[in-house]
C-alpha cells in the first residue's frame, strides 16, 4: 500500500484558539467506527476503512450538520494498522522516508476529518500526545485549533508526532518533545465546540504502540525457553 499525505504547510496560519481542554483522560469516543466514505485525509491511498466518525444530525432533511473523523495509519508505505473501536496498534521507530530521519517521525500518522452542512456553526480543537504513559489527562496534550470559515466546508489531513509545528507554541503538549523510539499509549481527540463554547461532538482514538523483538532476541528467548525445559526434565 502506497500513499502520499500533505505535510500541512498551511498549518500555522490556519491555527486560532477554539475552546478549552477537559480535566479528564482521553478514551476511544465515536457514534460508529466504519469507513468513512469520501475521506480522502488530505492524501491518496490512505486508508479510510478504519475510522473514529462522530456525526450530529442535521434538522432538515436528516442531512449530518456535522461528521468528524479520527484514524491512524502507516506513514506512506505499509500494512494497515490493527485496529478495533478505535484502538490501534503501531510499533516504534523513525520512518526512513523524508523528512525524516533527520527530523525524527514516527512510522505512523494520524488522519482527521471535519465535513458537515454546518461546519460553520462550530470551533474546532484537536488535540493530541507527546506522554507514552497510559490515561494522560486532556489537559496535559497539545491543542490545534482548526479554522473553517465557509457555511459548508472540508478540513482534513494526515499529521506525524514528529512535525516540527506539533511542538512549537504556546498549545504544544506540556510533556517533552515526541520520541518515535518510545512506546506507550498515544491518544488523540477532535472535538467541536458550539457558540458557547460548549462542547458539542467528539471523535477520540488510542495508539497503543509497541516494540517487536528482532528475530534473534526471538532465536534467544527459544533457546531460553528450551533450556529451562531440559533442566526441568533433568530435576523431574
Amino acid at each position: 500500500m502506497f500513499f502520499r499525505a500533505r505535510n500541512i504547510a498551511f498549518a500555522a496560519a490556519a491555527l486560532c484558539l477554539a475552546g478549552a481542554a477537559a480535566a479528564a483522560p482521553i478514551t476511544a469516543a465515536f457514534t460508529t467506527f466504519e469507513t468513512l466514505v469520501g475521506a480522502t485525509f488530505g492524501g491518496t491511498g490512505i486508508p479510510n476503512n478504519a475510522v473514529a466518525i462522530t456525526t450530529v444530525p442535521g434538522v432538515i432533511g436528516g442531512a449530518n450538520a456535522l461528521t468528524l473523523g479520527l484514524t491512524a495509519h502507516q506513514r506512506f508505505v505499509g500494512p494497515a494498522l490493527p485496529s478495533a473501536a478505535g484502538i490501534f496498534s503501531a510499533q516504534t521507530g523513525v520512518s526512513a522516508i523524508s523528512p525524516s530521519p533527520a527530523d525524527p517521525y514516527a512510522t505512523w500518522n494520524f488522519g482527521f476529518y471535519i465535513a458537515g452542512a454546518s461546519t460553520a456553526l462550530y470551533s474546532f480543537n484537536l488535540f493530541y500526545d507527546f506522554d507514552p504513559a497510559a490515561a494522560n489527562d486532556e489537559t496535559t496534550h497539545g491543542r490545534v485549533a482548526i479554522a473553517l470559515g465557509a457555511i459548508t466546508a472540508t478540513a482534513q489531513n494526515s499529521w506525524n508526532l514528529g512535525m516540527n509545528f506539533l511542538d512549537a507554541g504556546a498549545n504544544q503538549p506540556s510533556f517533552a518533545s515526541f520520541d518515535p523510539n518510545v512506546a506507550g499509549q498515544y491518544t488523540f481527540a477532535l472535538v467541536a465546540y458550539n457558540a458557547n463554547g460548549g462542547e458539542a461532538a467528539r471523535s477520540a482514538i488510542v495508539v497503543n504502540v509497541n516494540t517487536v523483538p528482532e528475530p534473534t532476541s526471538l532465536a534467544l528467548v527459544g533457546l531460553a525457553l528450551a533450556g529451562l525445559g531440559f533442566v526441568g526434565r533433568r530435576k523431574a
